[in-house]
């Protein structure tokens, strides 16, 4: 146990505190910052637009110039056109809106300068219409009561609806946001996670083997105590950049309780933290960096020298990016057979099937027996890693990886026979 600790220690700090890996954490971090940032100055930037607004009668233009909006703000200044075309041109305001009456129709302009602010005007017209239509309807002598209920809005409330097993099945809140933030982040996180562990765990054997230290420890600590140590410190440093990403995020959310219109979407984030798919997918993504872990060590394994590394590991480049692919593909398209089918094989299910779950697409159970066949598959594949670690990792051969592989099959194929 003692040893155990000792290489686990060894590889855990030297990891951690390498530039690359310092990077690896502050990146999405520093991403996430500069999109912040900059959607903060662009929601301040937005101003409301300077407009005026002038109606041929004085009560109507009154009535006009009590109107409130986000987008826009009224000059209750300017009464006249003359005043409003002179604020035009010295830019004391963008627009102005004109009211008239022509053939017993109130008819709407808008004007403004080449160069003024782009200025949504469906509020505005919307509640213009609203004026309009209560007026038209006291003159029809319609009572204020009926008035209240003919303004009252149409809310349309969207309801998620899944199907399982041919069942309908109604969520209880709205999760389509939530399934659309959850999917496009595990896609993203679990690739950058993948890419970097397996290369990181094969870059440390290949270093070692390539030094020749590795002779030297294997004289003192078995093989199986030092494979599954340096695994066991690739999790560690896993499980730190998961905890130092929920510090933040707690920290964050914190922060953004207070900002708009940012604070808008802090249930939309509530919802995501505490739906299935993130815990699901919190599971996968420790399975699925394990899988390529184990891989990446014993490819590391095979190789002899540092350059050999790309070249060894590519194929689990190969496999992660087409899984990334797909998570993409089903978070938009969910109804392709073939992508359904492979979200359950190991090695794309990580990415996949979480991404399936946060959709709607597939439930617990089809999840559940996903996560079971990767963690099947994580044990099988850890037993034959340590075999071929245990056959590759003294032997120094210019071969190449697929090579070795070969010749490594052939040895244990003769050492049953």
């Amino acid at each position: 146990m003692f040893k155990f600790k000792v290489i686990f220690k060894q590889v855990f700090l030297k990891n951690i505190k390498s530039p690359a890996y310092l990077i690896m954490i502050l990146m999405p971090i520093v991403m996430f910052g500069i999109t912040f940032g900059v959607s903060h100055l662009m929601d301040h930037s937005k101003e409301p637009v300077r407009i005026a607004v002038l109606a041929p009668q004085p009560a109507e233009q009154s009535e006009l110039q009590q109107l409130k909006g986000k987008t826009y703000q009224i000059d209750q200044q300017i009464t006249t056109r003359e005043q409003a075309t002179k604020a035009l041109q010295k830019e004391r305001i963008d627009g102005y809106l004109l009211l008239s009456e022509e053939k017993g129709q109130t008819i709407s302009r808008y004007y403004e300068r080449k160069d003024s602010p782009s200025f949504d005007a469906s509020v505005l017209e919307n509640q213009l219409n609203q004026i309009h239509l209560v007026a038209l309807a006291q003159q029809a002598g319609v009572a204020p009561e009926q008035i209240q209920k003919l303004m009252t809005p149409t809310v349309i409330a969207p309801v998620t609806v899944n199907y399982q097993n041919g069942h309908e099945k109604i969520s209880q809140e709205n999760t389509k946001e939530v399934g659309q933030i959850i999917s496009i982040g595990i896609t993203v996180l679990m690739f950058i996670f993948i890419v970097n562990y397996a290369g990181m765990i094969a870059q440390e054997i290949a270093t070692e083997k390539g030094s020749r230290i590795m002779e030297i420890i294997l004289s003192s600590v078995s093989i199986e105590i030092q494979f599954f140590a340096k695994i066991a410190a690739i999790l560690a440093l896993l499980l730190t950049q998961i905890t130092v990403y929920i510090l933040v995020g707690i920290v964050g959310f914190q922060f953004l309780k207070q900002q708009l219109p940012l604070a808008e979407l802090l249930p939309i984030i509530r919802r995501a933290l505490v739906a299935p798919a993130m815990w699901y997918a919190g599971v996968f993504l420790i399975i699925g960096v394990l899988l390529y872990t184990v891989l990446a060590a014993m490819l590391g394994a095979v190789v002899s020298r540092m350059d050999q590394v790309q070249q060894a590991i590519s194929p689990l480049i190969l496999l992660g990016t087409l899984s990334y692919l797909g998570g993409f593909v089903l978070a938009s398209q969910t109804d392709i057979p073939l992508l359904r089918a492979v979200s359950y094989v190991p090695l794309f299910s990580q990415i996949m099937l979480p991404v399936r779950l946060a959709n709607g697409d597939v439930g617990a159970f089809g999840a559940s027996m996903g996560l079971f066949i990767a963690m099947a598959t994580l044990i099988g594949l850890t037993y034959l890693a340590l075999i071929i670690y245990r056959m590759n990792i003294l032997v120094y051969s210019d071969k190449g990886v697929f090579k070795a592989l070969i010749a490594t099959y052939q040895q244990l194929k003769e050492s049953r026979q």
